[in-house]
């Protein structure tokens, strides 16, 4: 479920299953990413590949690095 915020969004999660991709949406985001994700990290355009079994530690990593991160919501 995603956390309802009046800060904008610096992260949004795409996807789902094996593979998630983390949408990086500001600046702070980039440099965050930059600065504690491994140099040999997967991207795609703008999204950075995580697998799942890595999602949920990285999410947490960056909200205490004050990044705002949803989840896209997927209706069917």
């Amino acid at each position: 479920m995603p956390i309802k915020s009046d800060l904008p969004v610096d992260v949004e999660i795409v996807g789902g299953g094996t593979v998630f991709m983390f949408m990086l949406q500001t600046s702070a985001a980039r440099r965050w990413v930059d600065e504690f994700v491994s140099p040999y990290r997967q991207m795609w355009g703008d999204g950075l590949v995580v697998e799942w079994r890595y999602a949920a530690g990285l999410v947490q990593a960056m909200r205490r690095g004050g990044l705002v991160v949803t989840r896209e919501e997927v209706s069917s």
